[in-house]
C-alpha cells in the first residue's frame, strides 16, 4: 500500500510538468549567436548556443552532477573551418531531494571559438548546427533544435548583441592561474583538496565550492568546508565512488567563490588540476584563524525551483522501469504475463490481483537483491557495474536452458501438473510460485536493455548510502511491474480479454518462438565468453534437457529414473560451463578494431592519431544495435579512415578489472560507453550511449581540429 501511495504521489506532483510537456511548447528556446556579423579569412571569432530557459527549469553543465546530461552542439562547418571546444561558464547547483545537479537556469550562453581558413570564399555563409539538451524541473525532458546563423565572409564586423552575450559568458568562464598549486588526497574516510597561491593572500573568501569535471570524484550533495590562511586553502570534501579507494590520478575542475579585497567584491571561477596524493600545505581542519563553511555551493547554489522529495527524484527510475516493458529483452516475459492474464480471465478477481502483486514482489525483490550485491561490491572496494550478473557463464547458460525449456513447454512437448508453465507464470496451485519466478526472470532478461537510458539513475544509486541506493532499485522494479499489476486491478480490462478456449493452444505455440530466439541469443553470448567449447557444452545441456522432457512422458519407475538421469546430465553439462576459463578477448574478423588498453590509447595519441574506444559486451543489446547501425554506416567508416582514427574495443563480456575501472573513472554505470580522444593529447569526449552516424562523424571532425 505504501508503494502505491508513493507512486500516486509522484504522478500527482508531476502532473503540472507533464501538462506542460504535453502542450508541445519547448522548455528551452535555443538560438545560435556570434560576436561577428561579418568575418574575414584567417580570423578567429566566437559562435555560441544561447539558451533561454523556462523559469523553474534548468539545463546541465559539462559534469551534470548526480544525474542529467550536458548540452551538445554539432556544428556543420565548411571545409577548412575549425571549431574549438565548448567554453562552459561557471555552474550553479540544484538540489532535487538527495540529488545534487550542476547546471544553469534562466539563460546561459555556451561559446566556442571558430577559425576561418585563409582561403575562405567571400560572400554570405549560413552555418547550421544541431543542439541537444536535457531540461529538468520535477521531471526531465530531452529537447533538440536545428539552429543556424548567416555571416558575411569578407571584412570583419562586430555583432553588438551577440558580442555582449558572449563576452558575459567568457567573463563567467573559469580562468587558469599558473601561480596556484593544488593537490587532492584521501579516501573514503576523508577527501582533502589543498591549494596554495598568491591570489588567495589578502582576500576574504566565502561561498567557495569545488565543481569537478568528472562525476564520481566527490559526493556532490555533501558539504564542502573551507579553511583559509594567507595564501593557503584547505577544502574538506566527501569522496565519491571514484575516490573511495584513494586518489589514483590528477583531477580537474572549477573552484567558484566570492572574494573580498578591501571594499571590492568579485565573483571568481578558477580552473585547477589537483595532483593525486599530494597536499600542498599543512593546514588542518579548524586550525586556521579564518574558517568559512561552504555547504554545497553557498550563494552560488541557485535556489531549487520548489521543494521536492526523494520519491520525485526516484521517479526517473520509475520511468526507466516502465520503459523496460517496451524493450525486446523483456518480450519473452511479457508473453508469459499475457498467458497468465488469459488464464485468469473469469477467475476470482482476488486471485488475479494476488498474482499481480506476487509478480511485482518477484521483480522488486530481484532488483533489491542485485542492488544489494552491487553495494557489497562497492563496500569491498570492487567495481560495481550494472549487468555484471551476465558476465557469469553459468547464469547465461542457465537462462538459455530455461528459455529453451519454456519454449518446449509452450509447444506442448511436456506439461508439469496442469499448469501452462512450471516456471514463470503457472496457474492453479503453482500459480503464485510461478508468478514470483516470472518476476525474477524478468529482471535478469531486462538487464541488457537497462543501462542505455538509465545511466544517470544507476550512477546515482551506486554512489549513495545503502537506503537511497536500494530505493532507486526498488523504483526500477515498481516501474517494470506496474503495468501488469495495474491491469490485474482493473476488472474492465480483464473483461475485455477473450475467454480461454482452444485458440490458446495455438497462441501458446506462437509465443514459444520468442523463447527460442532468446535462447539462441544467449548461446551466442556464451560463445563470446567461452568460445566454441562453451557453446558445445551448452548444446549438450540443451540436448540433455530435451532428453529429460522426453523422459517425463514415460510411465513407471523407469520413466522417473530416466528423467532423473536427464536432469543430472543437464546439470553436469551446465556445471562444466561454470568451470571453463573465459577465452582471451580478441576482435575477430574486424581488422580495423584493436583490443583496448590504456597504454595503447596513449601510444596512438602520442603518434598524433585521434582515438575512438567502444566499451561493449555481447550481452548488451544496445551495444549490438550501435555496432550494426551507426558504427557500420559507410560515412562513419569513411570518416574513421580519412582521419586515421585508431579504433579500440574494450570487451566487457567477461569480467575485466581494467575495463571496470575505466568505466568507473568515466562515471558510467555499465556498457555501452563510447570515448572519442583528440589527436596528440587531451581528455576524451563521452558520446551518448545510443549513437547516430552524424554524431560519430561530428566527434571525429572535432577530434582532429
Amino acid at each position: 500500500m505504501f508503494r502505491l501511495l508513493a507512486v500516486l504521489l509522484i504522478l500527482m506532483t508531476s502532473a503540472p510538468a507533464l501538462a506542460q510537456f504535453g502542450s508541445g511548447d519547448p522548455m528551452v528556446d535555443a538560438r545560435l549567436v556570434s560576436d561577428r556579423r561579418a568575418v574575414e579569412p584567417g580570423e578567429t571569432f566566437h559562435l555560441a548556443l544561447h539558451q533561454t530557459i523556462t523559469p523553474g527549469w534548468h539545463t546541465y553543465w559539462r559534469n551534470p552532477g548526480d544525474s542529467g546530461e550536458p548540452t551538445h552542439l554539432e556544428l556543420a562547418l565548411p571545409d577548412g573551418w575549425r571549431a574549438g571546444d565548448m567554453i562552459w561558464p561557471a555552474p550553479h547547483s540544484y538540489d532535487l531531494g538527495p540529488l545534487t545537479n550542476y547546471g544553469y537556469s534562466a539563460e546561459v550562453t555556451l561559446p566556442l571559438q571558430v577559425t576561418v581558413p585563409g582561403n575562405a570564399a567571400p560572400g554570405p555563409l549560413t552555418i547550421t548546427a544541431f543542439a541537444t539538451w536535457l531540461v529538468c524541473e520535477d521531471i526531465c525532458i530531452p529537447e533538440e533544435a536545428d539552429v543556424e546563423i548567416t555571416l558575411d565572409v569578407g571584412g570583419s564586423a562586430i555583432d553588438p548583441a551577440g558580442e555582449a552575450l558572449i563576452a558575459q559568458a567568457l567573463d563567467q568562464a573559469p580562468v587558469t592561474d599558473d601561480g596556484v598549486r593544488a593537490g587532492l588526497d584521501g579516501d573514503s574516510n576523508g577527501l582533502v583538496l589543498t591549494l596554495s597561491g598568491p591570489r588567495f593572500a589578502g582576500a576574504s573568501l566565502s561561498d567557495l565550492t569545488f565543481y569537478p569535471y568528472e562525476s564520481g570524484v566527490i559526493d556532490h550533495a555533501a558539504d564542502q568546508t573551507l579553511v583559509h590562511e594567507g595564501e593557503e586553502l584547505r577544502l574538506d570534501l566527501t569522496a565519491g565512488y571514484l575516490s573511495r579507494n584513494g586518489v589514483d590520478q590528477a583531477r580537474s575542475g572549477v573552484l567558484v567563490y566570492t572574494a573580498q579585497r578591501g571594499d571590492v567584491w568579485t565573483e571568481e571561477a578558477l580552473e585547477i588540476t589537483a595532483r593525486n596524493g599530494l597536499r600542498v600545505n599543512d593546514l588542518t581542519a579548524g586550525s586556521a584563524a579564518s574558517v568559512s563553511p561552504a555547504p554545497g555551493a553557498g550563494d552560488q547554489r541557485a535556489p531549487a525551483p520548489q521543494s521536492v522529495n526523494f520519491f520525485q527524484a526516484a521517479g526517473l527510475a520509475l520511468l526507466g522501469g516502465l520503459i523496460l516493458n517496451l524493450m525486446p529483452c523483456v518480450f519473452p516475459v511479457l508473453s508469459m504475463k499475457a498467458l497468465t492474464l488469459v488464464e485468469k480471465r473469469g477467475a476470482e478477481k482476488s486471485e488475479a490481483r494476488t498474482l499481480g502483486l506476487v509478480f511485482a514482489a518477484g521483480v522488486i525483490g530481484t532488483f533489491l537483491a542485485l542492488g544489494g550485491l552491487l553495494l557489497i561490491l562497492r563496500v569491498a572496494g570492487l567495481p560495481a557495474l550494472w549487468g555484471m550478473q551476465l558476465q557469469a557463464p553459468l547464469v547465461v547458460a542457465g537462462l538459455a536452458t530455461l528459455m529453451f525449456l519454456i519454449g518446449l513447454n509452450f509447444m506442448g512437448a511436456f506439461e508439469i501438473g496442469t499448469s501452462l508453465q512450471s516456471v514463470g507464470s503457472g496457474v492453479k496451485d503453482s500459480g503464485r510460485k510461478g508468478a514470483f519466478l516470472t518476476g525474477v526472470l524478468a529482471v535478469f532478461v531486462a538487464a541488457p536493455c537497462l543501462a542505455p537510458f538509465m545511466t544517470g539513475a544507476l550512477a546515482f544509486a551506486l554512489t549513495q548510502p545503502a537506503l537511497a541506493s536500494l530505493t532507486i532499485f526498488a523504483f526500477l522494479g515498481v516501474g517494470l511491474a506496474f503495468p501488469f499489476v495495474l491491469v490485474t486491478f482493473m476488472p474492465g480490462v480483464l473483461a475485455l480479454l477473450p475467454k480461454p478456449g482452444p485458440w490458446m493452444t495455438r497462441f501458446r505455440q506462437i509465443l514459444a518462438f520468442p523463447m527460442f530466439a532468446t535462447a539462441i541469443w544467449l548461446v551466442w553470448v556464451l560463445t563470446a565468453q567461452l568460445g566454441p567449447n562453451g557453446a558445445l557444452w551448452l548444446m549438450l545441456a540443451l540436448l540433455a534437457a530435451s532428453f529429460t522432457v522426453w523422459a517425463l512422458g514415460l510411465s513407471g519407475l523407469a520413466g522417473r529414473a530416466t528423467a532423473l538421469l536427464g536432469v543430472v546430465l543437464t546439470l553436469g553439462a551446465l556445471s562444466v560451463t561454470a568451470r571453463m576459463e573465459p577465452v582471451s578477448q580478441t576482435v575477430q574478423g574486424q581488422s580495423e578494431w584493436a583490443v583496448w588498453s590504456e597504454s595503447a590509447v596513449r601510444e596512438a595519441q602520442s603518434a598524433g592519431r585521434p582515438v575512438f574506444v567502444d566499451f561493449t559486451a555481447a550481452w548488451c543489446v544496445s551495444c549490438q544495435v550501435n555496432k550494426l547501425g551507426a558504427l557500420s554506416e559507410r560515412g562513419v567508416k569513411a570518416a574513421f579512415a580519412e582521419h586515421d582514427v585508431a579504433l579500440f574495443r574494450a570487451d566487457f563480456t567477461n569480467r575485466d578489472p581494467e575495463i571496470a575501472a575505466a568505466l568507473a573513472r568515466h562515471g558510467s554505470a555499465g556498457v555501452p560507453l563510447y570515448l572519442m580522444y583528440p589527436a596528440n593529447s587531451g581528455a576524451p569526449e563521452v558520446l551518448p550511449p545510443l549513437l547516430t552516424g552524424g554524431l560519430v562523424i561530428q566527434s571525429v571532425n572535432e577530434a582532429v581540429q
